[in-house]
């Protein structure tokens, strides 16, 4: 837990916003944000170290966090789901620390207990809108990422994003002078953009690690292709927990995921086909056994 605690950053914003709160009154207020949105994240974080996740940094922001691992779609559905929930699941926690203290605790007003209870739903039900990279995002990717080729989840997950957050923008128009809800909607789409932007990167990493881990997923899914078929095509074709066997048409043979990716790996071309890259195979091994 202490690496934890280590791990956790505050974004400079964040000293912006309660120095604004200091000067005009709503510092207990900005408070009660601050605790709520540390145990979201700390939830976050806390899960994902219980399953051995790589935890680079734990930013919080004035209106969320963020959680930054260096796990890339390898992890079971199990374990991202897990650490998913976990971040919402503590405002039910809080929620029930605050009827307890209301209830027993002298200084924590009913006053208190009404704005706690508003701020924990509101952050709530906002992060669980299916926006990238709100925590309602994050599990409508890990849904589709379910029955969909990884790559393919990754383009639905973040159009149906821009889908939603273009009708959230369609509301906020009656609201021009709400000038919070602007920055909000302002940050969700630069976090959009960069989920768009860093997609490529993000599906490397996962064919990388893919390779890197060299163990075979639980499940298996066969693709009938041909040799013809370009290796970058058909590794998009892979699945987050199912092992992908090719069948080659013309040959009548089968590729594991695992060739393929050794295949595109030791010989890169954007257009290797699956029949090249075979050959390219068979001169690797035949060298390697000389040797």
């Amino acid at each position: 837990m202490i690496d934890v605690f280590k791990r956790i950053r505050i974004h400079p914003l964040f000293w912006v916003v309660i120095g604004l709160g200091v000067a005009t009154g709503y510092f207990r207020e900005l408070i009660m944000l601050f605790s709520i949105i540390f145990c979201h994240e700390l939830g976050h974080a806390l899960a994902a170290k219980y399953f051995g996740w790589r935890i680079v940094k734990v930013e919080l922001l004035p209106f969320g966090g963020v959680l930054e691992t260096e796990e890339y779609g390898n992890r079971p559905f199990r374990e991202e789901f897990i650490v998913t929930l976990s971040g919402p699941v503590q405002h039910l926690h809080l929620m029930l620390l605050s009827y307890f203290a209301y209830s027993y605790l002298p200084f924590w007003s009913y006053a208190d207990h009404s704005l706690f209870i508003l701020h924990n739903l509101t952050i709530l039900l906002f992060n669980l809108l299916p926006i990238l990279p709100l925590d309602g995002g994050r599990m409508m990717q890990l849904a589709l990422a379910k029955f969909s080729p990884y790559r393919l989840a990754l383009k639905q997950s973040l159009y149906l994003s821009l889908s939603f957050f273009s009708r959230m923008c369609r509301h906020v128009i009656y609201f021009p002078m709400h000038l919070q809800l602007w920055f909000v909607l302002s940050f969700l789409l630069l976090a959009n953009v960069l989920e768009w932007k860093q997609q490529p990167f993000g599906y490397q990493r996962f064919l990388l690690e893919r390779v890197r881990k060299q163990r075979s997923p639980k499940g298996q899914i066969v693709r009938y292709v041909s040799q013809s078929m370009p290796i970058q095509e058909a590794l998009k074709r892979l699945y987050k927990e199912k092992q992908t066997i090719y069948m080659i048409k013309e040959k009548g043979i089968q590729i594991e995921e695992h060739d393929l990716l050794r295949y595109w790996y030791n010989d890169y071309r954007s257009e290797m086909s699956i029949g090249e890259g075979i050959i390219t195979l068979m001169m690797i091994d035949s060298s390697a056994s000389v040797w």
